[in-house]
């Protein structure tokens, strides 16, 4: 444990940095003090809380989110603060000591099953490589998600083996096969393109154009059968998803149905018409052709992304 007044945690491994400042806060006999965005424009209050019965540490865990100008009074104000101060950041800060943890590419396969292995060793659990590859193949590279379906395995016994992480870890892959196919039918260029570099890492491209596929479909049945409306009712929509035999969330997500505490969701029934769909559906089924037929199966799908945002046009 290196010696510190201000430290840059550097990089997106989220649970490794977590650990790295909690070991600190331990052996070091500090109390550590977590602060956000939120507690941004206190910084002074809380840099004064030092004194000489109490010991801090001062944990910024999202300084990368902050303002410019709250980022700049924050790091006017720890230059002259006698607490330890540690900031979580994705890139070094300029004439700040830095640790870097960063984490594998998505596409970093191998990568992946090696920081998993670590993780599993950490936890005292032993596993065979079938068990590491198909935990991987569920979860996906998620360093948080890895982290706490790890510890489900932990409750479950110390020998890990394929059949136990298919009965007790969730499958997260198909949640984020899910996103892609909703990111892209929402025009969201650059996510699109970064949930498919970490979706391709552990899922075949052919999976992947069957859920697009599946997802258009359904798109184009409900835009064959509801009517064009602004917004639309939860019992409108269940009616919708029974007549199709399209799950209920799907329907809602693609007719701008937003759940409570999730993100708003687009009316693709505002931003598509048959013609469109039609366009599109047609570059799919060249699209599943060629990934069949061609050796490079990734750049392909990054184009077909292009293509969709490009045929969609400008969204209300």
């Amino acid at each position: 444990m290196i010696e510190l007044n201000v430290l840059v945690l550097s990089g997106d491994a989220r649970v490794l940095k977590d650990e790295y400042v909690k070991n600190i806060a331990l052996e070091k006999n500090l109390t550590r003090i977590k602060i956000d965005v939120d507690d941004a424009q206190r910084i002074s209050e809380i840099l004064s809380q030092n004194n000489l019965f109490a010991s801090f540490l001062i944990d910024v865990v999202d300084y990368s989110s902050w303002k410019k100008e709250d980022q700049k009074q924050f790091l006017e104000k720890i230059e002259a603060a006698s607490i330890p101060v540690v900031v979580r950041t994705s890139t070094p800060i300029k004439d700040l000591e830095s640790m870097d943890f960063s984490l594998p590419k998505p596409w970093e396969r191998e990568k992946w099953l090696e920081y998993i292995q670590e993780r599993l060793k950490k936890h005292s659990l032993s596993f065979d490589t079938a068990a590491l590859e198909t935990f991987f193949d569920m979860v996906g590279p998620d360093d948080l998600l890895i982290e706490r379906e790890i510890e489900k395995l932990v409750c479950v016994g110390k020998k890990i083996t394929s059949e136990l992480v298919k009965e007790f870890v969730f499958n997260h892959s198909k949640l984020q096969i899910d996103e892609l196919c909703f990111s892209i039918s929402s025009g969201n260029q650059e996510q699109s393109h970064k949930i498919l570099s970490m979706v391709l890492s552990y899922a075949e491209p052919v999976l992947i154009v069957n859920a697009l596929c599946k997802h258009f479909i359904d798109l184009y049945k409900i835009l064959s059968v509801a009517d064009r409306r602004e917004s639309y009712s939860w019992v409108y929509i269940k009616d919708i998803s029974q007549k199709l035999d399209i799950p209920i969330v799907r329907a809602a997500r693609i007719m701008g149905f937003t759940f409570k505490g999730q993100p708003r969701t687009i009316n693709h029934l505002k931003i598509y018409d048959f013609e469109k769909l039609e366009s599109i559906l047609n570059q799919l089924q060249s699209l599943d052709r060629e990934i069949k037929s061609s050796e490079n199966k990734t750049i392909p799908i990054h184009l077909f992304i292009e293509s969709v945002c490009q045929t969609i046009g400008d969204k209300p």
